[in-house]
């Protein structure tokens, strides 16, 4: 039994005694006075009893004020505690992103012992929250077998908008807020930052000329005529002509499942990186 827990039962202790003295003068002094007690006898029962009433509810006092003390030292240590491993959490996924490089031997060794810390301190909402982060992460490797991959824009894109709602879990956790931020604020936010993504994104880096090509197709859809190329290093790039195209590289492939009819669905959109869905769609265009 903690300390904190043991003051807790002194101070239920103490609440007991007092209700038991209380329900005893009730009970047990008020016959006596009415015989009529007086005199020495009578002020000695009457101060005994005043006296042994205060030292009881003095002892509930200070048991009292001692747990309040001890739970608001545990809660700001408790709070500290949280503030350096949230800070820990944005600032490295800032520099992962900022990069847009994830190294197995770097950020996916660290990622288990920050959600080993989160257990310690984290509410359930903020351990739900960070797990979606974690997994956006995973996906990146989910077909990889390189130690550093490239973060493509969708993907720094979905790891940017699971962390936002971390945040936002956050925030009601470290007590900021009761409740979480508005839906339509937070949906301006969240426009805010992808407009923001928008503007730096561009388009997908050129892969190296000296790197092979191992699929090549032509696909034509509503949007325009693409060639899908998949090279060694399992990069995926559609290009539109002679340029590597600038619409988002997902979109396009949608467009191409739902236009040949290749049966993927949203779910798996959702759940796999434009590497995977994009090799698996090049080889279905092949085959055809």
């Amino acid at each position: 039994m903690n300390r904190l827990e043991e003051t807790k039962r002194k101070g239920r202790n103490t609440l007991i005694a007092i209700s038991v003295i209380a329900v005893a003068v009730y009970f047990g002094f008020t016959p006596l006075f009415e015989s009529k007690l007086g005199g020495v006898a009578g002020a000695v029962i009457g101060s005994s009893f005043g006296a042994i009433f205060v030292i009881v509810l003095t002892m509930y006092l200070l048991n009292k004020q001692t747990e309040i003390e001890q739970e608001s030292k545990r809660g700001e240590k408790v709070f500290e505690e949280k503030m350096k491993i949230y800070s820990d959490i944005f600032e490295k996924t800032e520099k992962m992103l900022d990069d847009g490089k994830i190294s197995k031997n770097d950020e996916m060794k660290k990622l288990p012992f920050v959600m080993v810390r989160l257990l310690t301190v984290g509410s359930d909402q903020v351990i739900n929250s960070f797990q979606e982060v974690y997994k956006s992460i995973n996906l990146v490797f989910d077909s990889e077998s390189e130690d550093v991959v490239e973060l493509s824009d969708e993907e720094r894109q979905n790891i940017m908008t699971n962390l936002s709602a971390f945040a936002n879990t956050c925030r009601v956790d470290l007590g900021v807020s009761e409740e979480h931020v508005e839906a339509d604020l937070y949906k301006k936010t969240e426009d805010v930052i992808q407009a923001s993504s928008e503007i730096l994104k561009g388009k997908n880096a050129p892969v190296p000329e000296t790197v092979e090509i191992t699929h090549e197709v032509s696909a034509s859809v509503s949007t325009g005529n693409f060639v899908l190329r998949r090279y060694k290093t399992q990069h995926i790039r559609i290009f539109e002509g002679d340029e590597i195209s600038k619409k988002s590289s997902k979109e396009i492939l949608r467009a191409v499942n739902e236009e040949y009819n290749l049966g993927h669905t949203e779910e798996e959109f959702k759940n796999k990186n434009t590497r995977k869905i994009g090799r698996e769609i090049i080889e279905q265009l092949i085959e055809k």
